[in-house]
């Protein structure tokens, strides 16, 4: 027999179930309501704990029914025996309840299932975990041999360089826009009447289809939450009904606004108009050589002229070839520390010198003394 209650969409089931208890004497198994073990007659005593199993058997015979709900047992302080809640003397010896004491009713809290339902995680396998113990060792030494500083001497084997300007060209040229757009300085050519825009204005209603989603029950998950030792050998049983659902797309007929477009007219503006256009850049470069910046053409007219040059960003690359004096390795050097080569470095390390260096255990070039001590 189950007691149902509503709580907002949960419901709350209750269940009554026969429990067990071992005989402390055969460790027989025994049902929880009998007083005494069938296998070899010794009394169920006050030390006796009450079990339930999984998937115990629901009591649905209603006098059983209210044995359960009739309150825990109480045991007899001279003879130890149990007797149910109903029998005003002792089963074993005739004694008064009233000098006994009741069994204790005990709460059993339901440990919560995992977020989602998810498994535990699996163990990872052996191989796997052998594999990873070495690519972490492999790591641990490739760091400590790039943290190693070895001093030794670099030569310089050659150089190159590359400069470039980008450039702007004052031209005059010939734009449209908008009335309201057309900037200042600006001389007209010619003016059209065109569409600029389209306002969409109501126009009636229309019926379409329009899908949507709805949440659908699909029926219950039955969830304990928890058990009560009754202390008679029964157990009640509590459960959440928690509904579940799904997402069902369906279409429905919907009324929805029409509209049309009405078209706005605007005077767009052809012009013309001096403005500073970019234009190729120029670009020198060398090897083993003084950098020097190309020619860019520039004036310095003020108020500038049609056909006048301005420059633009200047960019700088400088790379050095360079050979490890102890064991010939070669260097691709174009950055030092994470920057860019400066002017300044690359006109030191001239084809010839030789420079004390740092490299790592690794063999990286770490740092170039530039400063003899």
């Amino acid at each position: 027999m189950t007691d149902e209650s509503n709580n907002e969409e949960i419901k709350i089931v209750e269940e009554y179930v026969e429990g067990y208890w071992k005989c402390p004497n055969c460790n027989a198994k025994c049902r929880g309501s009998e007083q005494t073990c069938d296998n070899c007659g010794a009394i169920r005593g006050e030390n006796v704990e009450f079990f339930v199993e999984d998937n115990a058997p629901v009591i649905t015979d209603e006098a059983e029914l209210e044995k359960a709900k009739a309150g825990p047992d109480w045991i007899c302080k001279f003879c130890g025996n149990t007797s149910p809640s109903s029998s005003p003397k002792c089963t074993g010896c005739g004694s008064l309840r009233t000098d006994g004491k009741n069994r204790q009713v005990k709460e059993i809290k339901t440990e919560p299932e995992p977020s989602g339902g998810d498994e535990p995680p699996k163990p990872m396998p052996t191989g796997m975990k052998i594999g990873c113990s070495i690519f972490a060792i492999l790591m641990l030494i490739l760091m400590a041999l790039s943290c190693q500083q070895k001093p030794g001497q670099l030569e310089v084997l050659s150089t190159s360089w590359t400069r470039s300007i980008e450039r702007e060209q004052f031209k005059t040229v010939r734009e449209s826009a908008w009335q309201n757009e057309v900037p200042s300085g600006a001389r007209e050519i010619s003016r059209n009447r065109e569409i600029r825009k389209y306002n969409e204005i109501p126009d009636g209603f229309e019926e379409v289809d329009e899908s949507y989603t709805e949440k659908v029950k699909t029926g219950e998950k039955k969830v304990e939450d928890g058990k009560v030792n009754l202390g008679n050998g029964r157990f009640k049983v509590k459960y959440k009904m928690v509904p579940e659902y799904k997402e069902v797309t369906r279409t429905r007929r919907v009324k929805k606004q029409k509209y049309r477009k009405e078209p706005v007219y605007d005077n767009k503006i052809t012009y013309d108009i001096e403005k500073w256009i970019a234009i190729e850049k120029v670009t020198a470069s060398g090897s083993d050589d003084e950098p020097k910046w190309p020619d860019s053409k520039a004036s310095a007219k003020s108020p500038p002229q049609i056909g006048d040059i301005r420059e633009g960003v200047k960019a700088e690359d400088y790379r050095v070839k360079a050979k490890r004096v102890s064991d010939g390795k070669e260097y691709d050097i174009k950055e030092l520390g994470g920057k860019s080569l400066t002017f300044e470095q690359f006109m030191k390390l001239r084809k010839g010198s030789k420079w004390d260096a740092i490299f790592s255990g690794l063999g990286g070039l770490n740092e170039i003394k530039f400063t003899k001590p």
